[in-house]
């Protein structure tokens, strides 16, 4: 009996160790296996195939292994899947395979990871580590995850990294969609001269270094060491560099983008380098037209400028390939050449809007409430924001609410249940005498959308000039919670959506905004003031400093 109840109790634990994560197993096992999810010098970030990250450096004697033979470790990259055994927290071998696999298989199941390419309604292009791509398909059953919480679909972005996972191991409809979390993001933009490049300690030192700040470069003190290894590609004029010769680039300048290394904003890797070739030239203005097949664009100016593999382009907050620039965008431009022979290094599109893409199907409102049902509003000549621009119906729209639907009552200062929104005087009959009587009118309200089932809605006795509003993007530089102004944000690299010139225009200093009366939207729903975080990423509807409506991108 002794022995069975031991027997059963090892059974126990042998299933429970597969059915929880457990961050030190990898080291009493002596062994982990998953992929590489990050990698700078000789350290490494693996993902376990639960999802677990390792961050975990080498022994002096570490041995790598690719297809069974020798390699070094800067041949491994980042989707790799890999077994590696540990010598304590340290990698003393790891192997893994270079044909394409870029995800786990199992039984009745499988994952690609990758980099979004494009999105197109219901297909999602990916880009693997090999280079190459393929196309996968969502469904309304597709789930969407990001930061362990189910955001909208239209949470993605092309240039976000991936996880797809499909229900049948030949089928291409995704299941379930994991969005890696804001390490994505680019942090900084660099330029200087390249002053010791250290193949050694894999780093490049700048000296009279400046970075990139409300539409123009600010000079930063001293010098700058940053990692970086071969895996990243150097450019110049169009062509590749081989690492080994950028010791012969010293006192050239350079232009960069960085990324917080492993989600730690202290420490930063280069993700994209391009070395000045001849001259520097920069341009704000809207690129009109593109023409991919001989790689070169046009701009409002009917100044051409070409562009290749190694320009630098950031869309969105994040580094994205050529093809994902579209006509009609307005950018920051450094172009390098001479005369009419102009090749752009960098490209920083300004554009944003309420949608991240053409899946998204989110709405502005701002108009009268002029009938209030159980679950249904009728406003009367209502707004919408369309292409950044407060555009005017004389007419009636019906929109939807429910039980989930965010209700607020600015003058009172309240959140409202559905029921109070359709029992009390937020819309009435103007002409009755129970109106007259009681000096009653129709309330007015921001409304946010999707579709047309209302996903928030603030209400307020007053409508608000929308002539004087304006809609603004731009970055948290800082977020405080003053006595006397309440929360206030502080935002740079902010653009102004200009309806005269039909293109964002760049600030050339930071702004304040006031956000305690302002429809707050995070991934389709609403949040308090102090979930805004310093390095959001923000869409503002403003009247001057007060914020309006704000989406948190």
């Amino acid at each position: 009996m002794r022995k069975i109840m031991a027997l059963l109790i090892v059974l126990v634990l042998c299933f429970s160790s597969f059915a929880y994560a457990d961050m030190n197993s990898p080291y009493r096992d002596g062994y982990i296996e998953g992929y590489i999810k990050d990698k700078v010098g000789d350290v490494i970030q693996i993902e376990e195939y639960d999802g677990t990250l390792h961050t975990l450096p080498f022994t002096n004697e570490a041995i790598y292994i690719i297809d069974d033979r020798d390699a070094k470790l800067v041949d491994f990259k980042s989707g790799m899947e890999i077994y590696a055994t540990l010598q304590g927290k340290k990698i003393n071998y790891i192997e893994s395979y270079s044909t394409q696999n870029p995800g786990y298989i199992k039984e009745g199941s499988k994952i690609r990871v990758g980099t979004v390419k494009k999105i197109d309604r219901d297909q999602l292009t990916l880009k693997f580590s090999t280079g190459d791509e393929k196309t996968f398909f969502t469904s309304p059953a597709t789930v969407t995850i990001k930061k362990e919480k189910n955001v909208d679909l239209n949470a993605l972005y092309v240039g976000d990294r991936v996880k797809l996972h499909f229900d049948e191991a030949n089928s291409d409809i995704i299941s379930r969609i994991y969005i890696e979390g804001d390490s994505i993001l680019i942090k900084n933009m660099y330029k200087g001269k390249i002053a010791v490049p250290n193949n050694l300690e894999d780093n490049i030192t700048l000296e009279n270094v400046q970075y990139f700040k409300n539409g123009k470069w600010e000079n930063k003190e001293g010098l700058k060491t940053i990692p970086y290894n071969n895996e990243v590609p150097i450019y110049i004029g169009g062509q590749v560099v081989p690492y080994k010769n950028l010791k012969y680039y010293k006192g050239k300048t350079a232009y960069m983008v960085v990324k917080g290394f492993f989600g730690d904003d202290k420490i930063e890797k280069i993700e994209k380098l391009v070395i000045k070739n001849q001259y520097e030239a920069t341009f704000s203005d809207k690129i009109e037209d593109i023409n991919f097949y001989s790689e070169n664009f046009e701009l409002k100016n009917k100044r051409n400028i070409g562009f290749n593999d190694g320009t630098i382009i950031i869309k969105n907050g994040r580094l994205v390939d050529k093809y994902s620039l579209n006509p009609k965008s307005d950018a920051y431009i450094i172009a390098d050449g001479r005369n009419n022979s102009l090749m752009a290094d960098l490209i920083y599109v300004y554009n944003e809007d309420i949608n991240n893409s053409n899946t998204g199907q989110n709405h502005v409102y701002s108009g009268q409430l002029d009938e209030i049902d159980t679950y249904s509003i009728k406003l009367d000549d209502f707004y919408v924001l369309d292409k950044n621009e407060w555009e005017s119906f004389n007419d009636k729209k019906d929109l939807y609410y429910d039980e989930d639907t965010y209700i607020y009552d600015l003058e009172n200062k309240k959140v409202i249940k559905p029921q109070e929104l359709a029992a009390q005087d937020y819309a009435v009959d103007e002409d009755s005498d129970y109106a007259k009587k009681k000096n009653l009118r129709d309330w007015y309200g921001y409304i946010y959308t999707d579709g047309d089932r209302i996903s928030a809605i603030y209400v307020q006795k007053n409508m608000d000039s929308l002539l004087r509003q304006r809609t603004t993007n731009g970055l948290v530089e800082s977020v405080e919670n003053d006595s006397k102004l309440g929360w206030t944000l502080k935002v740079q690299d902010a653009k102004d959506w200009s309806d005269r010139k039909e293109q964002w225009m760049s600030k050339n200093t930071s702004i304040n905004i006031s956000i305690d009366k302002a429809l707050l939207i995070k991934n389709g729903k609403t949040i308090k003031s102090e979930d805004i975080k310093v390095g959001d990423r923000l869409y503002i509807v403003r009247d001057d400093i007060y914020g309006k409506v704000i989406i948190v991108k």
